[in-house]
């Protein structure tokens, strides 16, 4: 859940950093660009990806590369408009801040089919003739069409849409920021995996060795408030910390299904306070 949370704010982030990573810009610098203080994007957006990340070690016992694939990830903003607003100002002491407002009436994310399969090792055959760049590359292709095509063609986890309704959220980056992304907003979101009407299974998370499946028909997560979330690139990771934010969350799982057996019904939970929490994210 909040993996998937704050991949999506990395992925909203990335759009307006890469064109504007370099050196610091204040806003009389970007009025002379545009003819007014600051800069406003829309995007309407119908994007969809693959996604590779390879693990060139293993782990204990099972020491060959492997790649997680994800299929078919999407992004997408309906029939309205993702808004960025990016505005930068500066302090006495020479400092600067990037402020990147981000508002969507709607913007749904579709998670992709999550597999695994081989990877490289992700070294230059030839040093500095880029062939591993496009090995690994070529690889996330050649490793969709291989896992499919096994007997272990079903992914782990299959694809859930997620949709968030009046997403409205405010990233400060740069010198002046006292963290590297600051998450605000006046909205509690709410985000619903599936509808009880389509009759089918919205989340399942399949067990090649057991032959079964885990299958919930719906998934909602309430009450979500992230105003307040915060993040910074330590010696030790990516690190986010909650603070006062995600108090009072609400989880219903309906229709909930192990193997072929009967539903054991609906699972609900109340009360999930996740403040004050750190979450910690490196390689190993």
């Amino acid at each position: 859940m909040n993996f998937k949370k704050l991949a999506l704010a990395a992925a909203v982030a990335v759009a307006p950093m890469s064109a504007l990573a370099l050196e610091p810009m204040q806003d009389d610098a970007l009025s002379s660009v545009t003819g007014q203080d600051g800069i406003s994007i829309g995007l309407n957006l119908n994007a969809t990806l693959n996604v590779g990340i390879e693990d060139t070690d293993g782990f204990a016992g099972n020491t060959g590369e492997g790649m997680i694939l994800i299929e078919n990830m999407g992004l997408s903003t309906g029939n309205g408009d993702l808004n960025l607003v990016i505005d930068s100002a500066s302090s006495g002491s020479g400092g600067g801040v990037l402020q990147v407002s981000i508002q969507a009436d709607e913007l749904t994310v579709d998670t992709g089919d999550l597999y695994v399969g081989q990877g490289t090792d992700g070294t230059d055959v030839v040093p500095g003739d880029g062939s591993a760049v496009a090995a690994g590359i070529a690889k996330v292709g050649t490793e969709l069409t291989a896992v499919q095509a096994s007997a272990f063609s079903d992914p782990i986890l299959e694809s859930v849409s997620i949709t968030l309704n009046d997403l409205e959220l405010s990233l400060q980056l740069g010198s002046e920021a006292s963290n590297l992304f600051a998450i605000s907003t006046t909205s509690v979101l709410s985000i619903e995996i599936g509808t009880l009407a389509d009759g089918s299974d919205n989340l399942t998370l399949n067990d090649a060795a057991g032959g079964g499946a885990l299958s919930v028909d719906q998934l909602a997560l309430n009450n979500l408030d992230v105003d307040g979330i915060t993040g910074q690139v330590t010696t030790s990771g990516l690190v986010i910390n909650t603070n006062g934010a995600l108090t009072g969350v609400e989880v219903a799982a309906m229709g909930v299904q192990l193997g072929t057996a009967d539903s054991i019904g609906n699972v609900y939970v109340t009360g999930l306070d996740l403040s004050n929490t750190a979450i910690t994210i490196a390689g190993h």
